[in-house]
């Protein structure tokens, strides 16, 4: 196995590759055919290093194994997907008049120096950032229950 350079492991094993993406509904047509090939060379690679395919139970988890990935590539494509969808749709509908920004750009510049550090850094993640809270609370490694305070805050200062 580990005498085998690592272009006649991926050729002995092409059909595999191909049989799990027919599997995961994808077909030669896509356009995005060599991307997921590609995906799964790799990843048979890496995980051959760990296993001996000599056995048979051993390439039956490669098998699934390497359509978890595929599977796995796909939900991150779509999520991707859906997300910029909302950011274009986002950007459409929030035309913001220039008047109206200087208005916004006046009022933080006052506001600013009042603001506490959280607030401060809630604004800044979300404002110039676009942080989600869960990126929020990595980022700045705190609590989830900080955040939503820091915003509850902000929201009084607002109102």
């Amino acid at each position: 196995m580990r005498t085998e350079s690592a272009e006649e492991l991926v050729q002995k094993y092409e059909p595999l590759f191909h049989k799990v993406l027919r599997s995961c509904g994808i077909f030669y047509h896509n356009p995005e055919y060599e991307d997921y090939l590609q995906i799964i060379r790799i990843s048979f690679f890496e995980r051959s290093q760990k296993l001996d395919l000599a056995q048979g139970d051993q390439l039956t988890l490669m098998y699934r194994f390497l359509c978890w990935r595929v599977r796995d590539y796909q939900r991150k494509q779509k999520n991707q997907q859906t997300l910029i969808e909302k950011v274009m749709r986002y950007d459409l509908d929030q035309e913001v008049s220039l008047e109206d920004r200087v208005l916004w750009e006046d009022f933080l510049a006052r506001l600013w120096p009042k603001l506490s550090l959280g607030e401060r850094r809630f604004l800044f993640a979300r404002l110039c950032l676009g942080l989600s809270m869960n990126q929020i609370t990595q980022a700045y490694k705190v609590s989830r229950s900080t955040v939503l305070n820091w915003k509850r805050r902000l929201a009084k200062r607002f109102s």
